[in-house]
């Protein structure tokens, strides 16, 4: 009985340090501790509020731009959103001698290398969001991708060096890779395509000097893959776009193939292709299962 009346004291003592650490990094925008992002430097922002820890001589400290490394980070994001590779700025970093993070702190990372920039290093950056100017508490909450758990100040807590509306855009670039001749190859209907197969969303793939998508069903050259395994799903973009124009000329008179993709992408709509058929659907409703109807297909036509 002793030894569980201390483990639920420990674990009390527990939840009530870290509602606390959250309340203070929600409401306050509190620095918490851990090491200054790249960019950023620790400065002095006053006495502990807390009477009995300032009697002690403990202060609060807070972020501020690094006149060395704030640059840098600013550059980052404006060559992110200009359309460059995460890879290509790393790249870029590296020509031009700048000192990556584990360089210029080499105290808090003797067990780094330090010569150069990686495309991690890159990439820890373009979604850190302390770079918006908000406190950001326990980032590894669930040891996901998803910001659910983490404590994030209500109002700006430091100095921003990119602002909330580049950041988000940050997130959702996706580099054009160039080719041999310079050019740049586009892809209209990339990621309203979705497998009839598998339900997922299909690859943009040239072919044959020509714009396509393709769906490997979870399979790549990484991976074994079974002798039963269904073949590749491929399709041509231009035999999509006919089909869809025709399609959708009841609803909506598509005079180019952008007029067609911005119609689909307005209102929220995706494409189910088969083997032989396409169906519309609302992206963000249940999809249907194939060989059944739901009530929001739009049509189902065979692909000739």
């Amino acid at each position: 009985m002793l030894g569980a009346q201390s483990q639920r004291e420990v674990l009390r003592a527990r939840h009530r340090v870290l509602a606390a650490m959250r309340i203070q990094a929600c409401e306050q925008g509190r620095y918490l501790g851990g090491r200054p992002p790249y960019g950023y430097r620790l400065v002095d922002a006053g006495p502990h509020p807390n009477q009995a820890h300032a009697q002690w001589g403990r202060r609060l400290r807070r972020l501020d731009p690094d006149p060395l490394t704030a640059p840098h980070v600013r550059w980052i994001f404006a060559r992110r959103l200009s359309g460059v590779s995460v890879a290509g700025i790393a790249r870029e970093l590296n020509e031009r001698g700048v000192p990556c993070p584990s360089r210029i702190d080499r105290k808090r990372n003797p067990h780094r290398s330090g010569q150069g920039w990686t495309l991690n290093t890159v990439a820890t950056i373009l979604e850190n969001p302390r770079y918006t100017g908000r406190q950001v508490w326990d980032r590894q909450a669930g040891f996901d991708d998803t910001t659910a758990g983490w404590a994030i100040s209500k109002k700006p807590a430091h100095p921003a060096l990119v602002s909330d509306a580049d950041f988000v855009a940050a997130q959702t670039i996706r580099a054009a890779r160039p080719t041999r001749d310079g050019s740049v190859r586009v892809y209209l209907l990339a990621g309203l395509l979705l497998c009839g197969l598998c339900r997922r969303r299909m690859d943009s793939h040239w072919v044959n000097g020509r714009s396509g998508y393709r769906c490997r069903h979870g399979y790549d050259s990484t991976k074994p893959r079974p002798a039963d395994a269904p073949k590749n799903h491929c399709l041509r973009e231009d035999h999509l776009l006919d089909e869809l124009t025709q399609q959708l000329s009841e609803v909506h008179e598509a005079e180019s193939p952008h007029d067609l993709v911005s119609y689909l992408r307005a209102n929220g709509l995706a494409v189910v292709c088969a083997r032989s058929s396409c169906t519309v659907i609302c992206a963000n409703e249940k999809e249907p299962a194939p060989g059944k109807i739901s009530q929001i297909e739009l049509f189902a036509s065979p692909m000739g």
